[in-house]
This record gives structure tokens, sequence and C-alpha cells, in this order.
């Protein structure tokens, strides 16, 4: 390893020790523990994040990645969902995972904060797949993927920010009514985008295109919500109402999640020209 990868792993270890330390829970009373799910769904997340990266390296990864890099990279992964994806993301959001989950044990939030450090290890994962110039014999570095992830995310923290965005009424439906259905409408959003935004981050560099198609795709998912939400006031509803799916949420659902194939598909046709157009064929 190089003197920078060297110091980048270092600062890697420590970002994620310092983020464990502060997300711990082995100092919580047993009453703020027992029985919260949402510490289950954390942990959840940030090994579901980790398996991912690891099979992207093993599997689409650059051929460079192997022995102690396989550690690097997956330390990095680590200390990515822990700071950007439990600490920072939440709190430019306006939500703290160790008071809101943790220590109050408040479902929703659980729920949503849990997608978004998923989301987290899933763009940082996919910083990963592919070459970042296929058509080059130069060789990358650990500034690429990192470069990638820090497009991929902020995109991802921006969008979400303008999901949440109605005054107040996003943190009102999560923190006070408990409202199970914003926070699942709220983690479907994020997931769907991050399937989005993983096709600009994700695989070989052939052109901007991608990235257009990406962030067309989020508008259309964010102008979609506008349009289904509404002047809806969830707190109208009765008590427990977001334990059921309602119509309303399946449709925005049913956007989200149509929206993030489309754009699969269609950027599968590019890459499929792209490539075709350098190979000649």
């Amino acid at each position: 390893m190089s003197e920078d990868e060297v110091l980048v792993m270092v600062v890697g270890l420590f970002a994620a020790t310092a983020a464990a330390i502060a997300l711990s829970t082995s100092r919580l009373h047993h009453l703020h523990t027992r029985g919260n799910t949402g510490i289950g769904l954390h942990r959840t997340a940030v090994l579901a994040a980790l398996t991912w990266a690891a099979y992207v390296i093993y599997f689409h990864g650059d051929e460079s990645i192997r022995g102690i890099y396989v550690a690097f990279y997956l330390l990095l992964t680590y200390a990515v969902v822990k700071g950007f994806g439990q600490l920072l993301g939440p709190a430019m959001l306006g939500l703290n995972v160790r008071r809101d989950v943790f220590v109050r044990g408040n479902r929703p939030i659980a729920l949503f904060t849990a997608a978004f450090a998923l989301a987290t290890g899933l763009v940082f994962g996919g910083s990963l797949w592919g070459e970042a110039d296929p058509l080059s014999d130069a060789e990358g570095g650990w500034w690429i993927p990192v470069g990638f992830f820090l497009l991929g995310w902020l995109i991802l923290v921006a969008a979400t920010a303008l999901y949440a965005w109605r005054g107040r009424r996003f943190h009102r439906q999560l923190r006070r009514e408990h409202d199970l259905g914003a926070a699942r409408a709220a983690a479907v959003f994020v997931l769907s985008s991050t399937a989005v935004i993983l096709q600009g981050v994700a695989g070989d560099f052939w052109g901007w295109t991608e990235g257009l198609l990406s962030m067309g795709t989020i508008a259309l998912m964010l102008l979609g919500h506008e349009l289904l939400a509404g002047n809806h006031d969830s707190s109208a509803e009765p008590a427990g109402y977001g334990d059921v799916i309602s119509l309303r949420e399946f449709l925005e659902h049913a956007l989200f999640i149509g929206l993030a194939v489309a754009c699969w598909w269609l950027n599968r046709l590019i890459a499929a020209n792209y490539t075709g157009a350098a190979t000649g064929g």
C-alpha cells in the first residue's frame, strides 16, 4: 500500500471507531434496548451494506482490489455507513439516530434512518463497481470511488431533503404522530432513489447521459410524491392508520419502484449503445 492509502486507512479506522462509540448502545439502560426493533434494523442495515460491498468487490470490482485492499474498502464501507449513513445524513435531515431511535425507540424514524444508512452503503458499494475509464490503461486509485460516492451521496441527501420538505410536516409525522405509513413511503423513496443513483456511480463510465437520466428520474419521483401527497393531512386519520398501506401509499410505492426499474432499463440500453460504438459494433 502507498503512503496515502495507509493514511486513508488510518483515518477510516479512526472515523469508524468514533462513529461506533457515538452510536453504541452498550451504556443504555435495558428499558431503552429491550424490544427496540430500531436497533436491530440499523444493525441489519450495516451488515447488508457490508455484504453488498463485499459482493461488488469480489464479482464486479477492479482486479486490483485483492488482499489487503479488500479489508481497506470494507473498512471504508463501515466508516461511511456509520459516519455518513447513521450520523451525518440524519443530522442534516433534522434527525438523530441515537436519541430518536436507540433511546426513544421511535419506530418510524428507525425505519426511515435504517433505509438511509443502507442506501449510503449501497451508493458506496456501487462506486466500487467497474472501471472509471474503460477505454484507458491508466490505473485508478481510492479517490475515484470516494469521489463518485460523495457525488452520489450528496445527490441522495438533496433528493431526500426535497422529499421531506413541507415546512415541518415530515418531522411531525415521524416524531409526534409516529406515522409508520409516512416512514414506509420515505424509505421506499430513499431506496428507489438509490437504485437510480447507482446507475451513475456504478459500472464503467461512458459519459454523462446516464447521470442526466438519473436526475430526471429522481425529479419525476419528487413530482409524483407532491402530486400524490397533495393536501393530505395525516393528523385527520384515526390512530394506527399507518400500520396498513393505503391506496395512496401503494400508488406512491409503485411509482417510485416503477421509475427506478425504467431508469435501469434505459441505462442498460445506453450502455449497450456506448459499448457497441466503442468496439465498432
